[in-house]
């Protein structure tokens, strides 16, 4: 009886914190505003960061931001509640594929770092950024 009602008692706690944190908000995705927050978000990392060339994902769960002197491209990319920033050079990009409904999914010679799907939509734009990663291959 004791056992029974240990269990009844977790599963309780659990689903009341679980329903707490969804009340809360707290469990929402990271999402990037605009470009801006994302190049002020790649300066912090690497202070100094002059940012190029930028698209932001339509869903703003990511970003790719080419440096000023195009020398390497900034990925910040939503894992969770937060942001994971990569910044891609030669050799660092093993694919970069053009997927339906304009999805771009990127691939990277890094095992800690989950492939990123980067909804582009409609633009025309996907191509040209398709390129600039797959020139970075190894």
């Amino acid at each position: 009886m004791m056992l029974a009602l240990l269990l009844v008692g977790s599963i309780v706690g659990v689903a009341a914190m679980v329903a707490l944190n969804y009340w809360l908000r707290l469990s929402e995705p990271a999402r990037l505003r605009d470009i801006d927050e994302a190049v002020e978000r790649l300066d912090a990392d690497a202070v100094g960061f002059a940012a190029g060339e930028a698209v932001l994902a339509e869903d703003g769960s990511a970003a790719l931001i080419e440096s000023a002197d195009g020398s390497s491209i900034g990925l910040l990319a939503a894992r969770g509640d937060q942001f994971v920033i990569r910044y891609l050079k030669p050799g660092l990009v093993q694919a970069a594929r053009i997927g339906e409904g304009g999805r771009l999914t990127i691939r990277l010679a890094d095992f800690t770092f989950a492939p990123v799907d980067f909804p582009f939509g409609a633009s025309p734009r996907i191509r040209h950024w398709a390129d600039k990663l797959n020139a970075l291959q190894g």
